[in-house]
């Protein structure tokens, strides 16, 4: 079923792409806004977590968001990114290959960054690089919500309508960090601190949006 929905995710994404590159006019000019609003709704891909025990499960699912571009430059954009997704969580046992149901979970991504255009015109190849924090949120109390750090990285396409109106297409990786040890030495007047992290889970995501530019 995981690999059925994938397949149509990947399909619908790589068609309104092709549709979008015919649509393009060269021709055209469009003047660039200070402001964009970008709803945007898609499908989100996660990796499972190995253990000692077996490998917890995170199902993959339907995620949301919206994303707030700034413009300081004629190709340069400041990006305040949230995204949201509720999950399933499962745990497979290594042994007796059996799997257990252990929660809901919803996780929400607070990021900022910036958003490069690399063209002009209606057509807009663009990528987006954001910092922030995740909070995973189990819907059992008996379990407590947590926060990390975490970053995104990707890129896509825009392709603008009018001067207030277009889409946007993108795909993106979500990687949150986990912090294991921090240490600071002071050597000849100069301080250095070294910090050393990972990651659990990789996530990434195909979607698609509404942009509108004022």
């Amino acid at each position: 079923m995981i690999n059925s929905i994938f397949q149509k995710t990947t399909i619908f994404f790589f068609t309104s792409i092709l549709f979008v590159l015919l649509s393009s006019s060269a021709s055209a000019q469009y003047k660039r806004q200070q402001f964009e609003i970008t709803p945007f709704a898609g499908y989100l891909f996660t990796s499972n977590l190995q253990t000692f025990d077996g490998e917890l499960k995170i199902n993959n699912s339907f995620n949301y968001g919206s994303a707030l571009d700034i413009r300081i430059s004629d190709d340069l954009l400041i990006e305040l990114l949230y995204i949201r997704s509720v999950t399933g969580v499962s745990f497979r046992k290594e042994f007796y290959q059996t799997v257990e149901k252990l929660f809901d979970m919803s996780v929400e991504y607070f990021q900022g960054g910036a958003h490069v255009e690399i063209e002009t015109g209606p057509f807009r190849p663009f990528a987006a690089f954001t910092i922030g924090a995740t909070y995973f949120k189990p819907k059992n109390n008996a379990y407590e919500g947590n926060w990390e750090f975490s970053f995104t990285a990707g890129g896509g396409i825009k392709y603008y309508f009018t001067n207030n109106l277009g889409v946007r297409l993108q795909w993106r990786f979500l990687v949150p960090i986990y912090f294991t040890s921090a240490s600071i030495f002071v050597n000849d007047g100069y301080s250095y601190i070294f910090v050393t992290g990972g990651t659990y889970i990789l996530q990434y995501d195909l979607t698609a949006g509404l942009i509108i530019s004022f």
